[in-house]
């Protein structure tokens, strides 16, 4: 018999052999007429994905669930929690989590994106949530499941305002004010930002062994774009990782959190600086901007600096090109002049 029960169960399991495999499955019920209709619903199902090659089918919520889990552990573990459950709130606004992935399609998302402009939230925000949801649909695929026919993610252009960078007289305004702060590691940590241009997680979660402090060289790991660099360090920054080695009573991480694991925030006593200073419109992450800008402006192209930011392809550092075109504006001048 194909259902039967099983001495410690008071549920009906089903056995099927297909493609010389047996599969067990419960079907938690403990009626017989619906334990029959699960075993024909499965036994059509499995027919259908190894006979006739038709792929599994999973809901959007299991699949945001799945694709949230595949990343846990990241250093972005605490911003992308917060995505998930954005999406999550959001998407049932047009579709219910509990119906099928490849049901979803590009007319619930054009209504997401009215819905939430309506709100007055901003394009980045906007374009934020339809990235998590690419991640997820591009989870499902790699994962074998059927995938929606006519899903086209909205393009949404963001008008950013001009980059914001630290002025020569801001960024040692910065760094003097740092210096006060009773944690040396809130100026140990600006300077290494400012000077190799690195993300502030890939500076967080630098371990002992990816320094090298006889060659004066980083190794890091692109967690954004999954790729290695190694990067050269300037003369205070050696110093200051000498320092902090020498200092170190453990050589794990060299910024580890009070508890001793991964800092995943920017710490409140830097970004209490910021305002203290009345630096507006700035972030951490404008620090790399500021370093980006400074090479530009003096000559390195953007090819070179897209390289150093580790951007996967040059078009990442294209805001700097206004900078670029200036910078061989004034070597060309240069040149005439002296010609």
């Amino acid at each position: 018999m194909s259902i039967y029960k099983r001495k410690n169960s008071r549920f009906y399991y089903c056995e099927i052999n297909i493609n010389g495999k047996t599969l067990i499955r419960s079907t938690k019920t403990t009626k017989k007429s619906l334990a029959l209709r699960f075993e024909s619903q499965l036994r059509e199902t499995l027919y259908r994905q190894h006979v006739l090659g038709d792929r599994p089918i999973i809901t959007l919520a299991e699949a945001i669930l799945e694709y949230a889990t595949s990343k846990s552990g990241s250093v972005n573990q605490q911003n992308l929690d917060t995505q998930i459950r954005t999406l999550n709130a959001q998407l049932s606004r047009v579709y219910s989590l509990q119906a099928d992935l490849h049901g979803l399609n590009g007319g619930h998302l054009t209504r997401l994106v009215s819905l939430r402009r309506k709100d007055g939230v901003t394009e980045g925000t906007i374009r934020l949530m339809l990235t998590t949801l690419k991640g997820v649909v591009n989870w499902s695929k790699s994962a074998g499941y059927l995938q929606p026919e006519n899903l086209v993610i909205p393009k949404l252009r963001v008008n950013n305002q001009r980059t914001r960078t630290l002025s020569n007289h801001e960024e040692v305004q910065l760094l003097e004010r740092l210096k006060l702060n009773k944690n040396p590691d809130d100026y140990d940590l600006v300077v290494l930002l400012l000077d190799t241009a690195a993300r502030l997680n890939e500076i967080q979660q630098l371990h002992w062994e990816s320094v090298d402090l006889e060659t004066a060289e980083l190794h890091l790991w692109r967690t954004k774009t999954n790729t290695a660099s190694v990067l050269k360090l300037t003369e205070r920054s050696l110093n200051i990782l000498k320092r902090r080695y020498e200092s170190s009573t453990q050589k794990e991480l060299v910024f580890p959190s009070k508890a001793g694991g991964l800092r995943r925030t920017t710490p409140k006593s830097i970004q209490n600086v910021y305002k203290e200073l009345g630096l507006e419109g700035f972030c951490t992450h404008s620090i790399r901007h500021t370093t980006a800008s400074k090479l530009v402006k003096n000559g390195m192209s953007l090819f070179a600096v897209s390289k150093l930011l580790g951007h996967s392809n040059i078009s990442m550092s294209q805001r700097y090109s206004h900078l670029e075109q200036k910078a061989v504006a004034n070597q060309a001048v240069e040149i005439l002049n002296n010609n």
